[in-house]
């Protein structure tokens, strides 16, 4: 039980406060679902473990009985709340689409050559829009008639690699454990982060496209950002997504991040492996009794 808590507590306060997950966006991301997945392989086994040994625990461990039904029964809410959380974003965001998707068909204009609708608008707009047959990468008639056609295929690929890769679906569910965590400034840390590393994946996919000083150059006009180089000290989530291109010649290839890799794998698998371990180790000692 106190690992499944340690995981989750662990990797949320390394993706959230670690100044490599900007330069290994993918690692981090994975680092944070294995720990998601560790957390509640151990909470699952914590949970079989008590139901099963219960009489044996209780006979045994008599002072430590409440704490530990008192620490699955709260780790249970907290999953519980993620989860009607979750729910809750879903069910207001396919809404929200559904609405949007209406106003797209009176306003928009498809383009199949460029798998997009156009919309008109005199401000540089780009985004997408999850839903049926793969959703819609939504692109303004302004940014075709001033952006390069270099540029202009990088915005779609960022757009479009948010729909294929289901970027939706992570973004609710990092939104579902902000709202189950107290309101504090964490919480708000940890949205910011996971949002701007959703978008440095979506990066990548573009860069592998079309080059990353076109992603870059694309990144700054929307942004109306006319420096050829960010700053390097800002802050900026559009000058570290840009410095983040142009200092990386490929996305998440550096020894940091194949560790991250590495450590995620180990994260996810761990509960169970430890789990196994006890089992193996109690038959031994059964079966040599």
């Amino acid at each position: 039980m106190l690992l499944s808590v340690l995981l989750l507590a662990g990797v949320s306060a390394v993706v959230t406060h670690a100044k490599w997950a900007y330069r290994a966006p993918c690692a981090a991301l994975a680092l944070w679902l294995a720990g998601c997945l560790g957390a509640l392989t151990g909470l699952m086994c914590a949970t079989y473990g008590l139901a099963v040994h219960f009489e044996e625990i209780a006979r045994h461990r008599t002072l430590r009985l409440p704490a530990d039904l008192a620490s699955v029964v709260i780790a249970w809410a907290f999953v519980a709340r993620v989860i009607h959380a979750y729910t809750r974003i879903h069910r207001q965001g396919s809404q929200r689409r559904e609405r949007h998707l209406t106003l797209l068909s009176l306003f928009g204009r498809a383009d199949q050559k460029k798998r997009a609708v156009i919309l008109p608008s005199r401000q540089p707009l780009a985004y997408s829009v999850p839903g049926p047959e793969g959703g819609h990468a939504v692109i303004s008639d302004v940014v075709l008639a001033e952006f390069s056609r270099e540029e202009v295929d990088s915005v779609l690929a960022h757009e479009q690699a948010h729909l294929r890769q289901r970027h939706h679906l992570l973004t609710q569910l990092s939104e579902a454990f902000c709202t189950a965590l107290p309101k504090r400034l964490f919480a708000v840390r940890f949205a910011e982060r996971f949002h701007g590393l959703i978008e440095m994946r979506a990066d990548c996919a573009a860069r592998v496209k079309c080059g990353r000083h076109v992603t870059a150059s694309a990144l700054a006009r929307m942004a109306y950002d006319k420096s050829p180089e960010p700053e390097p000290g800002s802050q900026c989530p559009v000058a570290t997504r840009r410095r983040h291109l142009l200092s990386n010649a490929r996305c998440c290839n550096s020894l940091t991040a194949s560790a991250v890799f590495c450590v995620a794998c180990a994260v996810a698998v761990a509960p169970a492996v430890l789990t196994a371990l006890g089992v193996l180790a109690a038959a031994c000692t059964w079966i040599c009794r």
